[in-house]
């Protein structure tokens, strides 16, 4: 199991810890790399070393407002409790950023419609926050809901998303402008 942290200007310290199948951990910002380093204390060799120093760049790079690849990154979904696997890949594998989902319509896409609470449960205990972007689901009347970094932390997130997807809506307006000239 490898390890990497990394400090990010403006928001912290932030951390990843890997095991041979993939990332198992993200440490949200925290104040002190001393702080994320205990959080993943559980991985102390560097197995996948490589994984976890890739991973915690691509963090840092989405943090500073970049567009990245977060999906792509594998996860070790053996460490995650087998009562919320199947929520949370569901979650990585429909979520769009810049978009929101509430509670009970994961639950739908689950096929557990009456299970908004379970899934509330799944976000909770998610390992890999960012990679799966439990941050994204919001309660039904559109108000935040829980988040394991702190409700702040959880609009700061959406707001950096919402940027991201009005600067590459620009762009594609820009490039599609600038096609239209050459024609």
């Amino acid at each position: 199991m490898g390890i990497a942290v990394k400090k990010v200007k403006g928001w912290g310290w932030i951390g990843v810890g890997t095991t041979e199948n993939g990332v198992a951990k993200v440490v949200l910002p925290k104040a002190s790399g001393q702080e994320v380093k205990k959080e993943l204390s559980d991985f102390k060799n560097a197995v996948n070393q490589a994984l976890a120093k890739r991973c915690v760049d691509l963090l840092a790079r989405y943090l500073k407002g970049e567009l990245v690849a977060l999906e792509q990154v594998p996860v070790d979904w053996e460490r995650v409790p087998s009562a919320y696997r199947r929520i949370l890949r569901t979650l990585r594998q429909i979520s769009q950023i810049g978009q929101t989902i509430t509670y009970g319509e994961l639950a739908k896409v689950c096929g557990i419609p009456k299970a908004a609470r379970l899934v509330g449960q799944a976000m909770a205990k998610n390992p890999v926050p960012l990679l799966v972007p439990c941050h994204r689901v919001i309660r039904s009347d559109g108000s935040l809901g829980g988040f394991a970094g702190g409700s702040d932390l959880k609009k700061r997130l959406l707001e950096l998303e919402n940027r991201l997807t009005a600067q590459t809506r620009l762009l594609h307006k820009r490039s599609q402008a600038a096609l239209a000239l050459r024609k």
